[in-house]
């Protein structure tokens, strides 16, 4: 029987072929074999499908993370990879908000209704509060995690790692003159070879590396202040 979310699930079924901005209220109607006024009956209109899916994403990728453990790292390399995973399956939503602002974060719910991007903000966020993050780290720490988790799901789902054209870049690298792009010919036997897994590893180590050393450094600046503030006893003081 046709329901807003049996509606929502096969848009989301759609979005796994094609960019989200693209699966349209006639085609879904199309799908079911009925006008697209009863589409529009059960779910509302443009806006509400698109946040509809959203939401529904956001929660398949908070249902399937564990409890926080308060280890920042591990918690978010766990929050990392299975988004990547799910991104992947779903490449559509990854193109949808690589070049749309709207429902990026907030979704358009009902009254009662939970609105799972706000519920995974919380969760990411809260990871690198647990760790002694502090509140502006903790939202820079999300938006450069963000910004990565979406720059290579889109490179994934695009098919632009260079290993999915190894052979034609190979090939192009082995064309050119030794004397003319010396440092190109050296690297592009290497480069040819980088599949989508091997970049978001390299590029997942490098991101939570940064986030530790950055982290540390705060660390040690908060408690060279608490020394700093420390009263120092007279010289030839007594103790008491």
């Amino acid at each position: 029987m046709l329901s807003r979310n049996v509606i929502i699930e096969r848009a989301s079924e759609l979005a796994k072929t094609v960019a989200l901005d693209q699966v349209s209220i006639a085609q879904l109607a199309k799908d079911f074999g009925v006008a697209p006024g009863l589409i529009h009956y059960y779910l509302g209109n443009r806006d509400d499908l698109i946040s509809g899916v959203l939401n529904r994403y956001y929660r398949r990728r908070l249902e399937v993370l564990p409890a926080l453990t308060g280890d920042w790292r591990s918690d978010v390399e766990i929050i990392a990879r299975s988004s990547f995973d799910l991104a992947r399956e779903i490449p559509g939503v990854s193109m949808y908000v690589a070049s749309h602002n709207r429902f990026r974060l907030f979704q358009s719910v009902s009254p009662g209704e939970i609105d799972y991007g706000m519920a995974l903000f919380n969760h990411i966020t809260s990871a690198f509060l647990q760790g002694g993050f502090s509140a502006d780290r903790s939202a820079l720490a999300y938006h450069l995690l963000a910004q990565y988790l979406l720059s290579s799901s889109i490179s994934a789902a695009g098919r632009q790692s260079p290993a999915e054209h190894s052979s034609f870049l190979r090939g192009k690298f082995d064309a050119i003159p030794d004397d003319r792009y010396p440092a190109a010919k050296i690297v592009g036997a290497a480069f040819s070879g980088l599949s989508a897994e091997h970049a978001f590893d390299a590029g997942l180590k490098l991101l939570l590396d940064g986030f530790d050393t950055w982290q540390s450094g705060e660390a040690s600046d908060a408690a060279n202040h608490q020394t700093s503030r420390t009263p120092r006893k007279p010289r030839g003081a007594r103790a008491t």
